[in-house]
């Protein structure tokens, strides 16, 4: 049985650090953390990743094709450099070849090499840490920019802890993933590496009031909204 815990895979109780993967690249294709993908397995080349992705970790490489480079004379178009990590959930094979499969987002992976492989293409790449390393000073104005901000869409007064220890980039994360957005948003969300970059673009998201109102639909208490989550792992010390 394959149990999940952030971007290690775990077999028999010994960790499996996962730094390669098949790579499935799509016009629109992205897979945010938190995030369930269904996907239709049809091609041949295709066929034959998921048989290695059932036999290896169970993990696919969401990329994102380039406008306008779909197709080259190799069958290797460009992408971008980031991708999405989709950890296989549900695996229904059809009778004739076919699969029906529905990812689950675990994180990002900055793309290092490619590797030689046929017929389908596979990528090593660094994997974005589940938390930052970022100085303390800089972990607090990101924390207080992402609550003030989700505050300031609120029509009620919040209560909310600047304090809370939580990591900003992952909060940002389950927001957007939650968010009714379009291919393009979903693309530049995972294509936000940075915690940073990811604050700065869910609250600019969060000013089409569509997203506004989704996520006042989101919090369940007005009255006493806080994000202190006491369990958590403090990254700021």
């Amino acid at each position: 049985m394959l149990r999940r815990t952030g971007f290690a895979c775990y077999r028999g109780g010994v960790a499996q650090e996962i730094e390669k993967a098949p790579l499935f690249p799509l016009p629109k294709g992205a897979i945010l953390p938190g995030e369930l993908l269904p996907l239709h397995i049809f091609e041949p080349r295709y066929r034959a990743m998921m048989q290695a992705v059932r036999d290896g970790d169970q993990l696919i490489a969401i990329g994102t094709l380039h406008p306008g480079n779909t197709h080259d004379v190799e069958g290797r178009p460009l992408i971008s450099d980031i991708v999405g990590l989709g950890q296989l959930l549900r695996d229904e094979q059809n009778d004739d070849g076919t699969s029906d499969i529905v990812l689950h987002g675990i994180g990002r992976g900055r793309i290092t090499q490619e590797l030689p492989s046929a017929p389908f293409r596979t990528v090593r790449f660094d994997r974005q840490p589940i938390t930052t390393d970022d100085h303390p000073a800089v972990t607090f104005r990101l924390r207080r920019q992402l609550l003030n901000g989700l505050a300031s869409h609120m029509d009620q007064p919040i209560v909310f802890d600047v304090t809370a220890r939580f990591d900003v980039g992952t909060l940002a994360d389950r927001i957007a993933s939650s968010l009714r957005l379009a291919a393009s948003q979903r693309i530049a969300m995972m294509q936000a590496f940075s915690s940073e970059a990811r604050v700065e673009l869910l609250l600019n998201l969060l000013e089409d009031p569509r997203h506004g109102q989704r996520l006042i639909d989101l919090i369940p208490s007005l009255q006493d909204f806080s994000l202190s989550l006491p369990d958590a792992k403090d990254t700021s010390r």
